[in-house]
């Protein structure tokens, strides 16, 4: 069979065109023409069936809702304490509302004033004070206030005070004292007229009469005058 022969065969039964050839025709016309093939309607396919949607297995897909970690408190910032400012120490007056005469200073005259008097310096006069009068230095006054301290110094004068009066041992008195209590380790030469009670210590030396309420004396005291402690009616 020539190639011709096995075209046309081939078309015949492929596409049913023509005819098949008789061994030894070579006609190639009986294949048919170009129009002919050209309108060759070809076999339909298969039909192709639709599977519904109920016939596939529906997945259900789950999606996690992934929460995002919550964020740490923040912990509290606390303010920062602010510094504390000490202001320095300040010398401290020698006393509150106190009239002060200083060392080296003199003042001769009347003070009067309605506070604490302080004399470190030398004075001569009359000192009438509402507060405590306390003499460093040897003066020549007459005295009248509410407390009476006598430290290391001699005073000349009289002396009213209200309250108490103290003397230590290394001052000396030469006058008379009124008050209401007396402490005395020095030496008063003058009278004592105290409502109270008189203490006197192991050093305390009395030149004059005593009017008291009640005496305290230590072993070395001594006094050189008329003790009156109320008597006896």
């Amino acid at each position: 069979m020539s190639k011709k022969d096995n075209f046309s065969q081939a078309m015949f039964e492929m596409f049913g065109l023509g005819k098949t050839p008789k061994e030894g025709e070579d006609d190639i016309d009986e294949l048919g023409t170009f129009d002919q093939f050209k309108n060759y309607d070809a076999q339909p396919e298969a039909p192709v069936t639709q599977e519904k949607e109920e016939d596939f297995p529906v997945i259900e897909e789950t999606i996690e809702t992934v929460k995002e970690p919550e964020p740490e408190p923040t912990p509290a910032i606390e303010p920062t304490p602010k510094a504390t400012v000490v202001a320095p120490p300040q010398a401290k007056p020698r006393r509150t509302n106190c009239t002060y005469f200083a060392e080296g200073s003199s003042m001769e005259g009347t003070l009067r004033c309605d506070s604490d008097v302080e004399i470190c310096g030398d004075f001569k006069g009359s000192i009438t004070a509402d507060g405590k009068v306390t003499i460093h230095a040897n003066t020549t006054s007459d005295i009248e206030s509410v407390e009476l301290v006598l430290v290391g110094c001699n005073l000349i004068g009289d002396s009213n005070v209200s309250g108490d009066v103290m003397i230590d041992s290394k001052s000396a008195v030469n006058g008379n004292i009124n008050s209401s209590n007396l402490t005395c380790s020095g030496i008063i030469r003058g009278n004592l007229n105290v409502s109270g009670n008189i203490t006197l210590t192991e050093n305390a030396q009395i030149i004059g009469d005593i009017q008291t309420g009640t005496l305290a004396m230590s072993r070395g005291a001594k006094v050189s005058g008329k003790i009156d402690m109320g008597g006896f009616n």
